[in-house]
């Protein structure tokens, strides 16, 4: 009879479970406590590794939709692209764990960071170079449709696949926003508003990266337009 106990997969670790997620190595990527400046540290390492791992997993599902709506297949595009926006829920929620560290604190850690910045996360970069391509492939399949942004809002009945991608790039839209302004307001609690980063960037910098951060503006301003024209013909009757 098999030992299902004893693992098959090569790799170091007691169980099939280590070896697969080489838990070995990544429980080993952060300080020990001899290495740390401050207890606080381990904290601030597992928030933003984490936060890494999850928007580079986002960041491949929507590399896949893109590629799934070039295609015309909008049903598994969407999919995708839901999966990626939960997948962003967590590194918007992980910063509110890094305001329990106090300024004081926090400034000892940041002694360790070099030049370092939140500014310079991959998993964030890679997000902001998919997004861009995104609506790219998204409004060139619906002018081939022939649709404007309102005949889509207009038919979604009749153009339900399309109409959900077109909503699951607002919610992208809108967690990117989210997390700007989250990121933000970390830095002014931790740092202050007034100051210079560790790179040397002004906190108000990332107000404005904030402020003139939207990718998808015409699927925010069909909202105007269409309570427009509700009210237009509101009053008409």
């Amino acid at each position: 009879m098999d030992n299902h106990t004893k693992p098959i997969l090569p790799g170091r670790g007691a169980s099939d479970y280590e070896r697969y997620l080489r838990t070995d190595e990544l429980l080993a990527l952060q300080k020990t406590p001899e290495q740390m400046s401050h207890p606080d540290e381990l904290t601030f390492q597992v928030v933003h590794q984490s936060s890494e791992l999850l928007m580079k997993g986002a960041a491949w599902e929507l590399h896949r939709a893109h590629d799934l709506m070039d295609t015309g297949e909008y049903a598994k595009a969407a999919r995708l692209m839901r999966r990626a926006n939960r997948m962003l829920d967590y590194p918007i929620s992980l910063l509110h764990i890094l305001e329990t560290i106090t300024p004081y604190d926090y400034h000892i850690i940041r002694g360790g960071l070099g030049h370092g910045s939140g500014l310079d996360s991959p998993g964030f970069v890679s997000l902001l170079h998919v997004g861009p391509r995104l609506g790219e492939v998204f409004f060139r399949q619906l002018e081939a449709t022939g649709l404007s942004v309102d005949d889509l809002y207009r038919q979604h009945s009749r153009y339900f696949d399309l109409h959900e991608v077109a909503e699951e790039l607002l919610e992208f839209d809108e967690r990117m926003q989210v997390f700007r302004f989250h990121h933000l307001k970390l830095a002014q609690r931790i740092i202050g508003g007034e100051v210079v980063g560790t790179m040397g960037t002004p906190v108000e910098v990332l107000r404005q990266r904030m402020e003139h951060g939207m990718l998808y503006k015409a699927l925010w301003e069909v909202r105007n337009e269409i309570t427009a024209k509700m009210n237009t013909e509101q009053e008409k009757h």
